[in-house]
């Protein structure tokens, strides 16, 4: 190869590596400007991109304090005079009048006319169905009813409670048995049971021939219960309960749950069941007043004081039992306080230890989710709060005047002169962490 030919090859090379040098030159340019134009967007995106915010409104903050006891009553056993068949006149929990003739006994000989009794009603029950299958759709009362006791089914099968759902069972198949029996003695037309209905009433007053009656000693709740008394758990001797005798400890826990069940389970009038002497089949309870005599931290009873006014939440009973602290007695690391009550007592009768929430006082205020408070002081109880107004980050400083679980209730600061304090309604922003005064946020 030439001289001539060597440069001419040469002169090429030397433009293409000056052309790759200018491209990578405009690329670091390209670079540099998408940094300065993009990467802000970028940061906001990555770590402010997902900010939650929500509207603060008023809510009820319930101040409550958890505790374990023991529920106390005035009652007394009810135990079989002989062997027998008891016949209850009356449901579990229900009221009873003084020397009201609640169940009777009857010889184990009268079976076989209890027997034709049942199966006789039954039957009679079975064809007012039949005439009249749309009799249950017309009461709403019965299909709350049956509604209130269906809803209970999600929670018990998710616990596995097999025991709590069959007595959910027995009471649908009770509030049935109940409601087509108003239905056949409501029908005026029923002449054509008439005949059934004439052997019934004769099979019953045979069988009431020869029955022994148990009667109510005073008025109060009638519980099928085969649980003797404890005389512990009497009230003369309800001062003398212990931390102890309150606080369950974990292997007694599945024991109470058996006891608070009861073995005779949920018994409905003329629900026949067999018994022997001397052996408890009822309980006969005051249910005038009840005490829950529970046990509680000692750093919180102090929010407590005899005379006042409370509610009790106990697990597993819907709605709040209204009580009045009678007795505070500090016992060690913890308190032992006792509440009377006199109202919901029929819900409590099958219960003796619970764990409950006493709650103390129901605030009403600005309620918001405490992860929401930020720069908090312990010492005034003082924290900020982040809203956004105009798309953009505002702090404002305000009081916790309460605070329970997750959730606490705010105020403006006393003496604050604001024109645009803390309100209902404003969005603020539910976790500020990295949020700074002015930010803009979506």
């Amino acid at each position: 190869m030439s001289t001539k030919d060597k440069g001419t090859q040469g002169k090429p090379r030397k433009k293409l590596v000056r052309k790759k040098q200018q491209k990578g030159g405009v690329a670091r340019v390209l670079l540099v400007i998408f940094a300065l134009l993009y990467l802000p967007a970028l940061w906001n995106c990555l770590f402010h991109g997902s900010i939650e915010t929500d509207i603060l409104d008023t809510g009820l903050l319930e101040m409550k304090i958890s505790s374990q006891g023991v529920f106390i009553r005035e009652e007394i056993a009810v135990a079989a005079p002989k062997d027998g068949i008891i016949i209850p006149r009356v449901s579990s929990s229900e009221r009873v009048p003084s020397r009201y003739d609640y169940a009777m006994l009857i010889d184990e000989t009268s079976s076989l006319t209890l027997q034709k009794i049942e199966d006789l009603e039954e039957d009679i029950i079975r064809q007012v169905a039949e005439s009249y299958p749309n009799s249950l759709e017309q009461h709403p009362e019965f299909r709350e009813q049956v509604q209130n006791e269906a809803s209970k089914l999600s929670s018990l099968a998710a616990q596995k409670d097999l025991p709590s759902i069959q007595s959910i069972k027995s009471a649908l198949e009770r509030l049935l048995y109940n409601r087509n029996k108003e239905v056949f003695q409501g029908q005026a037309d029923r002449l054509y049971l008439q005949n059934e209905k004439d052997e019934l009433e004769k099979l019953k007053q045979n069988l009431n021939q020869n029955a022994m009656m148990i009667r109510a000693s005073f008025s109060g709740l009638v519980v099928w219960d085969d649980q003797n008394a404890d005389i512990k758990y009497l009230p003369e001797n309800m001062g003398n309960l212990t931390p102890d005798d309150l606080i369950l400890k974990d292997s007694d826990k599945q024991n109470t749950a058996e006891e608070n069940r009861g073995s005779l389970g949920l018994i409905r009038a003329e629900e026949a069941f067999t018994v022997k002497k001397d052996q408890t089949f009822a309980r006969l309870v005051n249910n005038e007043k009840s005490w829950y005599v529970c046990c509680v931290d000692n750093k919180k009873a102090g929010r407590i004081q005899n005379g006042n006014a409370l509610s009790l939440k106990v697990d597993g009973l819907e709605g709040l039992i209204p009580g009045m602290v009678e007795s505070v007695q500090p016992m060690g690391d913890e308190t032992v306080v006792t509440v009377s009550f006199n109202r919901m007592v029929e819900k409590t009768v099958h219960l003796r230890h619970v764990s409950a929430d006493l709650i103390v006082e129901n605030i009403e205020g600005l309620k918001i989710p405490v992860r929401s408070l930020a720069n908090r002081n312990i010492h005034d109880n003082t924290a900020d709060v982040i809203l956004v107004r105009l798309n953009r980050a505002v702090i404002k400083r305000v009081v916790v005047v309460a605070e329970q679980d997750t959730f606490a209730v705010i105020d403006t600061l006393a003496g604050s002169s604001e024109t645009d304090p803390v309100s209902a309604f404003d969005i603020y922003v539910v976790n500020p962490k990295n949020i700074e005064e002015g930010q803009v946020i979506d």
